[in-house]
Formats: C-alpha cells, sequence, structure tokens
C-alpha cells in the first residue's frame, strides 16, 4: 500500500531509550523529511541510563555517526588510542603473542567509550534536535496489530497506537518473544566479570606498550581498555571464563548482577603479577554476567512491515568482538534510510522497504553473531582447530587467526549494500506500476 495524501505526520514508536532506540531516533529525525515524523520513545526506568561500564565502536559505527554531526562529540568521550586495537598476552607472564594494530590518526576512527557517556551524547542530542518525545516508566507487555494501526499495551496498562514500531529493547524484549517464542537464551558456557578502575591507581610505569591488553589463558580471557578522558578517565576491566552452568546458582542474565571480588581472584588466580595487582584495585563488589547466546532469528519485520527489530531485540550476540553496539548503530542507520526512502517517494509497500532493511543487515549481523561466538572460543584456546594440542602449540594458530579478524567488520561499506537494495526496489517498484502521490506521511 503506498502512502495517502495527509499533513499528519507519520507515527513512530520506538520501544527501548538505550544505545540502539536513540541512535535509531536520530537517524530517523536525520533522514526522514523534514516534518514528515513524529516520534516516541518509550523507556522503561524511571530514567534513561545505561548500566554497564564500556562499549567499543568500531569505524564501521563511528563513520555513521559522523554523518549524523555526533563523531567529534564521540571522539571528545572516547579513551586514548594509541593505535593498538589490543596486544595479546600470555595469561601466565603477559609475553606478547601479538599485536593488532588500528588507525587512529584520523578523525573517523574507533571509539572505546563509557556506555553513560554515550548514551548522555544521544540524549543531548535528542533533545537538541527535538527528534523525538521521550517517555519514562513505560515498560511493553505487548503489541496487536488493528486495521490501521499498532496498538501497544504497558504493563501498568495503558495503551498507546502507533503506525510503526520499533522494537530496541534488548536481549530480553518482549517484542521479540511475541514474534519468536522459540528462540530462548542458551547458556553460553562463560561468564563475566566487569569493573572500572580510575586511571590515578593503575602500576607506574604501566608495564606492557598500551593499556588495550587482552590476556589469553586456557578457558579464560581478561581484557583492559581506557575509556573516557581527562579527569574522568578509566580503564575497563573485563575478564571472562569458561564455568560451567551448574556452579552459577541463581545466576541472571543482568548487568546488575553481582559478586564479590574474591569470587574473580578464585578464577584468575594463576594470571600474571599484573592481573592480580589490577583485581585488588577493583571495587569489594564486581559485576559478573552471565552470558547466554541465542540462535539467528527467522526475521526481524513484521506485521506487514509495521514491526522491527533492532539491536540485541533481532540478533543478541555475545561479546566477544566488542562489536554488539555497533551492530546496533547500522540497524538505526538502515531503518533511517529505509524510512526516508519510503515517505521521500510516496510509493511501494512499507513491508517491502523495510523488507530492504531486514536484506542488508540479517546476513552481515548474523555473521558478526556467529564469529564473536567463534572469539569467545578462539580467545579461550578452545578452537575446533585447537583439540587435542596444548596452549603452546595453540599459540601459532592464535596468532595467524586474530590479525584479520576484525576487518571485515570495520571496513563494511554499508552505504553501498544499501543502494544496491534500494535499486532492486526502486526498479521493481517503478516497473509495476508508476510512482505514489508523495509529500505524504500516513497510512
Amino acid at each position: 500500500m503506498g502512502l495517502k495524501t495527509s499533513k499528519r505526520p507519520f507515527n513512530i514508536a520506538i520501544i527501548g531509550g538505550g544505545i540502539a532506540g536513540l541512535t535509531t531516533a536520530l537517524f530517523l529525525h536525520h533522514f526522514c523529511p523534514p516534518g514528515s515524523i513524529e516520534i516516541n520513545i518509550y523507556e522503561q526506568a524511571e530514567q534513561y541510563r545505561e548500566i554497564g561500564a564500556g562499549i567499543n565502536l568500531g569505524v564501521n559505527a563511528t563513520k555513521l555517526l559522523h554523518q549524523i554531526g555526533l563523531g567529534d562529540k564521540i571522539n571528545a568521550i572516547a579513551g586514548s588510542k594509541d593505535g593498538v586495537f589490543f596486544t595479546l598476552r600470555r595469561w601466565d607472564n603477559s609475553e606478547e603473542i601479538t599485536t593488532i594494530y588500528s588507525n587512529d590518526s584520523g578523525k573517523i576512527r574507533q571509539a572505546a567509550v563509557s556506555r553513560a557517556e554515550l548514551l548522555q551524547v544521544l540524549l543531548d542530542a535528542i533533545k537538541e534536535r527535538k527528534a523525538a518525545t521521550l517517555h519514562t516508566k513505560k515498560k511493553c507487555r505487548s503489541v496487536t496489530k488493528t486495521k490501521s494501526a499498532i496498538k501497544i499495551t504497558f504493563t501498568d496498562t495503558t495503551t498507546t497506537t502507533s503506525s510503526f514500531l520499533i522494537a530496541a529493547d534488548g536481549i530480553h524484549s518482549p517484542i521479540r518473544n511475541q514474534y519468536l517464542p522459540h528462540s530462548p537464551p542458551l547458556y553460553s558456557g562463560k561468564i563475566v566479570y566487569r569493573g572500572l578502575l580510575p586511571f590515578s591507581a593503575l602500576p607506574t610505569p604501566w608495564p606492557i606498550q598500551s593499556h588495550h591488553v587482552m590476556w589469553i589463558g586456557p578457558n579464560k580471557h581478561l581484557l583492559v581498555y581506557p575509556i573516557s578522558q581527562g579527569e574522568t578517565q578509566t580503564l575497563n576491566f573485563v575478564g571472562c571464563i569458561t564455568t560451567p552452568e551448574e556452579s552459577l546458582g541463581d545466576l541472571k542474565e543482568s548487568w546488575s548482577a553481582t559478586c564479590p571480588r574474591a569470587e574473580l581472584e578464585r578464577d584468575f588466580g594463576d594470571c600474571d603479577g599484573i592481573v592480580q595487582e589490577l583485581i585488588r584495585l577493583l571495587p569489594e563488589e564486581v559485576s559478573k554476567w552471565k552470558i547466554n547466546d541465542r540462535e539467528a532469528a527467522e526475521g526481524w519485520v513484521f506485521e506487514q512491515g509495521r514491526v522491527v527489530l533492532v539491536g540485541d531485540a533481532g540478533h543478541p550476540m555475545v561479546p566477544h568482538q566488542s562489536a554488539g553496539a555497533g551492530q546496533a548503530v547500522e540497524d538505526g542507520f538502515v531503518v533511517g534510510r529505509v524510512m526516508g526512502e519510503f515517505l521521500r517517494r510516496g510509493d511501494g509497500k512499507l513491508e517491502e522497504w523495510m523488507g530492504v532493511y531486514e536484506r542488508v543487515r540479517m546476513p552481515r549481523a548474523n555473521k558478526v553473531q556467529e564469529t564473536s561466538r567463534g572469539a569467545g572460543y578462539l580467545y579461550q584456546m578452545q578452537a575446533e582447530s585447537m583439540k587435542g594440542m596444548s596452549y603452546d602449540e595453540s599459540v601459532p594458530i592464535l596468532r595467524d587467526t586474530v590479525q584479520e579478524r576484525m576487518k571485515w567488520i570495520w571496513e563494511e561499506e554499508l552505504e553501498g549494500v544499501f543502494e544496491e537494495e534500494r535499486g532492486r526496489l526502486v526498479g521493481k517498484v517503478e516497473v509495476g506500476g508508476g510512482r505514489g502521490g508523495g509529500g505524504c506521511f500516513c497510512m
């Protein structure tokens, strides 16, 4: 169905006010014709905030954020870069295995940032640009398609309607569960400890060439990297270990779960002295997170194109490639481009245009999901190619594998993939029956 002539803006609801939801809103605001859309963002918490520590944004994501005028602000909150993505070290003596370099000299570069600071940049942009209306204490329970809209029911029993709904409400998304009921969480076999260390507390001199370090051990790995700048500069700490599920008790897949630091000291007690020193600098209580995995979704677009999934709601992935946030940014970019084309052209069906989003993003996100799983095995010397080998025998395989591992993620030309799929649909629409009226926004 094409667009009908109307001056009413196309109403868009975004469920979830985290990184995926806010970036999607900003891309929609940027790419859609002025005045053509009205965005409401519904966040379940009492305020917009991010729980967790640091994240890495690859160049694939930061170059998209530069397109909408946020690049300089992202660079201003990013941790110091020294041309090193990560230097990989033995867990027991910090001897170098290999170092992965990155080009950090340009304006468009990788950014390791605090989740909270990144969210604040996005929130400030939403408010300054009047890109969306922000709601809090609105947890979605379910959605229902009516004749002309999507009805959203919240857990407080209130309801609202929207022409188009974007589920950006994370790994526990009730919308994902409603449309994909047969994709339960599966324990990945690994848990993660997280914490933050002020730079002022770090050992001096720092004994390794870079603060971007990953220690590789049998059935465990640990990494640190700087986030933020100036007085708030912090070292993000992540320790990951393979452990049987029966030993976890009632540990949940939750950013808010914690444990005594003594558990971390026990699990990484065989690591090098610098690792032990860093662990002792952590607070008495540290974050402890059960890493669940999920099978790739069968689809992200439902209700004839009126409901779409983005970010972890669509493609939750284990964190071993630090790629999840960047994939959410790519989702938002493509949804914004697709919706802009749909509203601007005034031809074709919404379902067809959202199919472009799915075809552009799903193969790539699924591959990132799969290779993130593989990275967890690789960084703990558990890869299939290492079976039956000792740690020392596995080191050359690790060294040869990691150097090229991230390039395909960072160097994707997403714009070109989008233009190719867009061209296919435009050709189909024009051959199939001409153009619609254009300049109209409601359905």
